[in-house]
């Protein structure tokens, strides 16, 4: 409903063309990333030369881990950021938005055709109501999470009313001075996931880091990211999933844009992120929620179960039983 360029316009189109229809992304028991993908996604920003400030580079990430959170079968419209704005929208108002755009495009069509005619609407309060419904954000250009103590912007995340807070994503871009700011970066995620942890201790909790391949020419910085990425997701400590991507591209370059996109520690892959958090997810539901993203996954038991047992299917059943006790 809105055309503002937020930094995620530059990569619909992109994004449009990326198929989300496939039956699987799994591959013989293992998830496969499109890196392919990943690498369109941040050479715009890269090939652009948006300063690192900006945040352009940080929003491609966050696009591709939205995208492959799709992918694994969370619902689209609970994913964010959405492949449209706003980019965040709370559940449930999807059908909202889309009878929305519906009334939007019936009343064009309807003045379009009508001008000039005794059937053209007169009454300009009534065109101007309508077109306050349709100018209305229903969501949000960012996503904020109370913790403990303070509300924090998430990156990318999966949330929902009834479920509360499923996954939540913290993504960091670095392309210079290394050593420099590891540690200003490690003090800042230990403080953020220790704050959400406690509030929301059932979330996925993940950290996405991507760093241009000059971290190799700094003495030291690889191994420390590596051990604080390893130290990040200590079991019981901190975050459940973290990854590492080395980039590289020629930044003396007049149209510089991302050559390879490295996953230089297994452990810390791209493929390793989302399988943990597709793991993670359904080990802390009850088998009836994320159904498409178990049956993706390969789950029998998940498949066995009726067609009909959605979770609305339950939630009308419950509401049912309570009309039937009054």
């Amino acid at each position: 409903m809105t055309s503002k360029n937020d930094g995620f316009t530059a990569l619909d189109s992109i994004l449009a063309k990326a198929s989300l229809t496939e039956s699987s992304p799994w591959r013989s028991g293992a998830y496969t990333p499109e890196l392919d993908l990943a690498r369109s996604l941040l050479s715009i920003p890269i090939r652009e030369k948006a300063k690192q400030q900006q945040g352009r580079t940080a929003k491609a990430l966050d696009a591709w881990i939205a995208h492959e959170l799709r992918r694994l079968g969370f619902p689209e419209s609970e994913v964010w950021p959405r492949l449209r704005q706003p980019r965040v929208l709370p559940d449930g108002l999807a059908e909202v938005e889309r009878k929305i755009d519906a009334l939007a495009s019936e009343l064009r069509r309807f003045e379009t055709t009508s001008k000039g005619t005794r059937s053209y609407i007169q009454d300009k309060g009534f065109r101007a109501s309508i077109k306050d419904l349709v100018d209305h954000s229903l969501g949000n250009a960012n996503a904020y999470i109370l913790g403990d103590f303070y509300a924090k912007q998430i990156d990318v995340g999966l949330s929902s009313w009834r479920r509360g807070p499923d996954i939540l994503i913290s993504t960091k871009t670095m392309f210079s001075s290394y050593l420099k700011n590891l540690k200003n970066r490690h003090e800042e995620a230990v403080g953020e996931v220790e704050s959400l942890r406690r509030r929301h201790p059932m979330a996925i909790m993940g950290y996405a880091y991507l760093v241009h391949s000059s971290i190799y020419e700094e003495d030291g910085a690889y191994p420390i990211l590596n051990d604080i990425l390893h130290r990040l997701r200590r079991d019981g400590e901190a975050f459940d999933a973290t990854m590492l991507l080395v980039g590289t591209w020629d930044k003396d370059s007049e149209s510089p844009h991302v050559e390879i996109l490295e996953e230089p520690d297994h452990s810390l892959s791209a493929a390793a992120f989302f399988e943990t958090i597709a793991s993670k997810v359904t080990e802390r539901s009850p088998i009836h929620e994320h159904r498409l993203v178990r049956t993706r996954r390969g789950d029998s038991l998940a498949a066995l179960l009726p067609a009909d047992l959605s979770d609305d299917a339950l939630l009308n059943e419950d509401a049912e039983k309570d009309k039937d006790e009054e």
